[in-house]
């Protein structure tokens, strides 16, 4: 091997917050998935013709997945089955938001939002934060000056300060958008792993709110198949219909069918438990070669919040990680508007292929910090 070759093998990239692979779970779920989707449809009916919400069944399995987190199973005609989160996002930025108004979120928040606004043509209003998220005085003085038409909310293990907000927090952001007339776009991709997480914000507005859950932090990331459930099915329909060409969200029938029948013999909730318990694991070790660092996070979130001394600037210690031969994020990524990054890195559990190369990562990130 090359010298360039074996170096990029080297390389770890733990800037992104992928679930950490489970192949002695995932495979044989997967396959027997697949083949069960084989054995239930002939190939050319299932493949051909759009599902453009998805199909009776992917529908009804996506409310039992989102039933997870809801306070009860939404009903199928309000899910829409689509090709990830991302798709989801940019048809509900396109239509409740749009060219020329305004997006609400987070100071520091989900970084591809940018890259939707100047696609889209829309602004964006950076809320002020705390450790739980948005503040509701803050929050509601945007909302008097700049009139959003949605807010995007990640309030449960918040990308990327591991933030989650209580319910009195959660119950008055949703009464400050239910004053203003704001629609909820509510993003609860990380909340599988965790057991005990409040409700979702949406289920303390939901005639405003359309929440989503997809499979790629909990299941697998390449799965691309994610819900969002409606506030009614009349607005899925208006929302996610073929006349709409923004996007293609549609979900392929395969895709589709073979998470539905992950969910309905039980292998998803397999999958998910071991996702959570190598990721428990690998915290474990970023909590123990990290005791005493001024870091954010929980056992079973996927990636670390880790504040740095004003004599570290991240750019700086992301620069000598990078000479190591490891990839991390600085605070800037995530800063939204004119908001003032703090001093800080993001970096990942998941995308390290093994625990041992999760392992050398974070030895390398240690020695950088401690130094």
């Amino acid at each position: 091997m090359n010298a360039s070759l074996q170096s990029n093998a080297l390389f770890l990239n733990m800037s992104g917050n992928l679930p950490p692979k489970v192949p002695h779970v995932f495979n044989d779920a997967y396959r027997g998935a697949v083949g069960g989707v084989l054995a239930d449809f002939e190939p050319n009916d299932l493949i051909g013709a759009h599902q453009f919400r998805g199909s009776e069944r992917d529908r009804c399995a996506g409310a039992r997945f989102v039933a997870r987190r809801l306070s009860e199973m939404p009903a199928p005609d309000r899910i829409v089955v689509a090709n990830g989160t991302q798709s989801i996002l940019l048809m509900l930025l396109a239509s409740l938001v749009g060219r020329g108004r305004r997006l609400a979120l987070e100071s520091l928040s989900y970084p591809t939002l940018r890259s939707f606004a100047d696609h889209l043509g829309f602004d964006l209003s950076p809320v002020p934060m705390d450790e739980e998220g948005a503040l509701p005085d803050a929050f509601e003085a945007i909302c008097r000056a700049d009139r959003p038409a949605a807010y995007y909310a990640m309030p449960t293990l918040q990308n990327p300060t591991t933030g989650i907000m209580s319910v009195v927090r959660r119950q008055a952001i949703a009464e400050i958008c239910r004053r203003y007339g704001i629609a909820i776009i509510e993003d609860d991709i990380y909340s599988l792993l965790p057991r005990d997480m409040p409700l979702p914000l949406s289920t303390f507005a939901p005639e405003l709110s359309w929440y989503i859950l997809g499979t790629a932090k909990s299941l697998a990331a390449a799965l691309k198949v994610a819900y969002v459930v409606a506030p009614t099915a009349a607005a899925a329909a208006e929302r996610f219909w073929p006349g709409v060409r923004a996007t293609y969200w549609m979900c392929a029938p395969m895709n589709g069918s073979v998470v539905s029948k992950l969910i309905e013999i039980g292998h998803a909730d397999r999958i998910i438990e071991a996702v959570r318990a190598e990721t428990r694991a690998r915290q474990a070790i970023v909590a123990e070669r990290l005791a005493g660092a001024d870091l954010r996070t929980r056992p079973d979130c996927l990636h670390v919040w880790l504040s740095l001394p004003d004599s570290r600037p991240a750019s700086d210690f992301v620069s000598e990680l990078r000479a190591l031969g490891v990839e991390v994020s600085t605070s800037s990524t995530y800063a939204m508007g004119d908001t003032r990054p703090p001093n800080a890195i993001r970096f990942g559990m998941g995308t390290p292929r093994d625990r041992a190369d999760f392992e050398r990562g974070l030895n390398t990130i240690t020695k950088v910090y401690f130094k």
